[in-house]
């Protein structure tokens, strides 16, 4: 991949965790709405509230993307929390992606915030 494309996907990635708008077209990531997606088909990380994101930890088609992902939303203070609500996680990603199956990771501002947001997300 050429540097520019890299410093291209890294600003989207930025963005997405920053919550604004995609600065630049990269080739392989694009936010859509509430979503990173990888390729155009393959969501890497979802925001389920404004302090609650969940980011996909299986198999990604570019695999430097979930690291960048976690960096990008540690510089804004989401941290990884167990929030042990696999159902309800499944729900959202079925119900909003369309994935079944995904492994995510749940990052947060607090443990009490994420599993209120996915308890909301589920049931929404």
């Amino acid at each position: 991949m050429e540097a520019d494309d890299v410093a291209q996907e890294v600003a989207v990635v930025r963005a997405f965790a920053r919550r604004e708008p995609q600065p630049a077209d990269a080739p392989s990531v694009a936010i859509e709405g509430d979503a990173l997606m990888v390729d155009r088909w393959w969501p890497a990380a979802l925001w389920v509230a404004s302090s609650t994101c969940l980011v996909r930890v299986d198999d990604c088609p570019l695999p430097e993307v979930p690291g960048t992902v976690a960096a990008a939303l540690e510089e804004v203070g989401l941290k990884v929390v167990d929030v042990g609500l696999a159902a309800p996680i499944e729900a959202i990603s079925v119900g909003r992606l369309g994935v079944l199956g995904a492994d995510w990771q749940v990052r947060s501002s607090d443990l009490d915030a994420a599993r209120a947001a996915i308890a909301t997300a589920a049931s929404g």
